[in-house]
């Protein structure tokens, strides 16, 4: 039955090519909204309300800009009575400059995540950086995206050093995964297919259909980079690539076997072939099973916290996805889309599902599965670094020559740091000791909440017409994106106006500012 459905998908992504008309994103989440209202009502499901204004706003900013929005954005959004102005906000946030940044950020993590591993491989990430920083401003097409990325040219001449000065080059998935075809098997496999091959390395996959050999097929396109020796520099463990292999022998068994690809069928090959240019061909192409559904899915457990298939790089028989239509469905609109990642980020963004609170209002949407309420998220250290430096008004000054280097002794380098997460699931994010005192005492929250270092505070207490109220509500609405709350203001409203612990109205205002930029409401995208 499920070889039945992948065959039918298949042909409807070929049909998607040529013969089926692009829907329109508006389109495509209307229909999905409906596949989910089918199986809640089957499920006995009663899904969570629509989200606020002030809730989406706040979610969406972190989701396409990377950040909070300001307090003068929070109020520009609520104030606007239109009826499509949350599409009208997607629209003008993917064409900002601050999306392209998010998702360069984003992406280098999926791809690359191995990067931060050891000093070796970190210089390596700001030209990967860059190089998505190009396409994404360029709004490059996914599938040609990952064809420059399988075929850019690996070849240094006498300089082993040079991949890893390239100003813009993808070098860096081969060079963190050491050139090794086993590893870059796998890596592939996973970033774009969602096919885990990793346990078929030295035997038949135990819990999947994956056999070893079908694993050293896959590696064989990769086999034309030869180890040079021992060097534990990565780029010193490269020669030029050998463009005409494309058979491997198996270290365990001696047995070489040809390049093949996961359906089984074997490439063309001629004098002009090259190995990487046909796996590239045929991983994008747009019969290929795995390679839409695996960009749709990652696309959609970026806004919703978990994929559909999920982990979601664990395509297989006995994980399927828990809504299949709503998976092929979108896979086969970004296709027929020509792979634009912009319409996955509209489509989402624009259905209800995307949209619903996160606040808990029946016990039927427990499960996360269900994708009944929004779920709470970590951030990213990223996104969390430069939602403090928005609430509090702080300014990072980049490097003009390369704005991907940033210094390791700047606060941002050090917060980066110390909240680095290699945990990419978002609902699994854990907080240390460490993190959580960096933010009760360290220096940056605490300059950062200070009256004389803080722009917010500072504009907040120094302005001379704001009433306790107004002040009290640009506090909230730039930490929280949103207003206090009745019982927040009584509250905190009685805080502010006994002068807090000490008696004083402007140290008190940053007793509350401080409180809010440590709970967990500022904490996690809901």
């Amino acid at each position: 039955m499920r070889f039945l459905r992948s065959l039918v998908f298949t042909l409807v992504l070929t049909a998607s090519a040529g013969l089926v008309k692009a829907d329109p994103p508006e389109q495509v989440a209307a229909s999905i909204d409906r596949l989910f209202e089918a199986a809640w009502k089957a499920n006995g499901v009663e899904p969570a309300p629509l989200a606020t204004d002030e809730e989406y706003v706040r979610r969406l900013y972190l989701d396409l800009a990377g950040r909070i929005p300001a307090a003068s954005e929070v109020r520009s959004f609520l104030a606007d009575t239109r009826e499509d102005k949350r599409q009208r906000l997607v629209d003008e946030l993917l064409d900002g400059p601050a999306f392209v940044r998010h998702f360069t950020i984003l992406w280098r993590n999926a791809l690359i995540p191995e990067a931060f591993n050891d000093i070796g491989t970190r210089q390596l990430v700001p030209g990967f950086e860059a190089w998505l920083w190009k396409h994404f401003s360029e709004g490059t097409p996914y599938d040609q995206m990952v064809r420059d990325l399988i075929t850019t040219p690996i070849d240094y001449g006498d300089d082993p050093q040079a991949l890893l000065r390239s100003a813009s080059s993808p070098s860096a998935f081969f060079i963190v995964r050491q050139l090794a075809p086993e590893n870059l098997a796998t890596g592939t496999s996973r970033a774009f297919l969602g096919v885990r091959l990793d346990c078929a390395q030295c035997h038949d996959h135990p819990f999947d259909k994956w056999k070893r050999t079908q694993f050293w097929n896959m590696a064989a396109f990769y086999s034309g980079f030869r180890p040079a020796g021992e060097s534990p520099d990565a780029a010193m463990m490269m020669r030029r690539e050998q463009k005409d292999v494309h058979s491997i022998r198996i270290p365990s068994t001696g047995e070489t076997v040809e390049a093949k690809f996961l359906t089984g069928t074997s490439p063309e090959w001629n004098d002009t072939a090259e190995p990487r240019r046909i796996l590239a061909d045929w991983i994008t192409a747009k019969d290929n099973p795995w390679f839409a559904r695996m960009a749709a899915n990652r696309m959609w457990a970026l806004f919703l916290g978990q994929g559909i298939v999920q982990p979601i790089d664990d395509f297989s028989d006995n994980n399927p996805p828990s809504h299949p239509e709503v998976l092929d469905l979108l896979a086969k609109e970004f296709a027929a889309n020509n792979y634009d990642l912009k319409f996955l980020v509209r489509t989402i963004a624009l259905t209800r599902v995307y949209q619903t609170t996160s606040r808990l209002t029946h016990e039927s949407q427990k499960d996360p599965a269900q994708f009944a309420r929004a779920a709470l998220r970590g951030m990213t250290p990223e996104q969390f670094f430069d939602s403090l430096a928005e609430a509090t008004g702080y300014y990072q000054p980049y490097r003009t020559d390369n704005p991907f280097v940033i210094d390791g002794e700047t606060p941002r380098g050090r917060f980066l740091e110390l909240f680095r997460d290699e945990n990419e699931s978002p609902l699994m994010k854990e907080t240390t000791i460490l993190q959580a005192l960096a933010m009760m005492n360290g220096d940056f929250v605490d300059d950062a909440t200070s009256l004389e270092k803080s722009q917010t505070l500072r504009a907040v207490v120094d302005f001379p017409l704001m009433s306790d109220d107004e002040r009290l509500e640009t506090l909230f609405i730039s930490a929280l994106g949103r207003k206090p709350r009745d019982e927040e203001k009584q509250v905190f409203g009685k805080y502010l106006k006994d002068g807090g612990t000490a008696g004083n109205q402007k140290e008190a205002l940053a007793d509350i500012f401080w409180a809010l930029l440590n709970s967990s409401e500022f904490l996690f995208n809901h």
